[in-house]
């Protein structure tokens, strides 16, 4: 699927933690109708994840779970970039 179909479809990056600090929080950037290169392109200026927990919070939900998922099996930071 492209990220830029519809309103409801979108590209990111999320951390299972701070990727600067270290620190223990679950941290990313989003766009909707966005495809990867718009995200680190600085074309369009992405929002934090917290804002998709306001707006998507079933979606956000679900990527909240997938990364504590992660973060617990690999003991370790993970990141990802994903387009949806």
């Amino acid at each position: 699927m492209f990220g830029n179909k519809s309103a409801d479809s979108g590209t990111g990056v999320a951390f299972t933690r701070n990727p600067a600090t270290g620190e223990n929080l679950f941290f990313g950037e989003y766009l909707e109708e966005a495809e990867g290169e718009d995200v680190v392109s600085g074309i369009r200026t992405p929002h934090p994840l917290t804002y998709l927990k306001e707006t998507m919070p079933d979606v956000y939900n679900e990527l909240d779970k997938s990364q504590r998922l992660l973060e617990t099996h690999f003991r370790d930071m993970q990141g990802k970039g994903k387009q949806v």
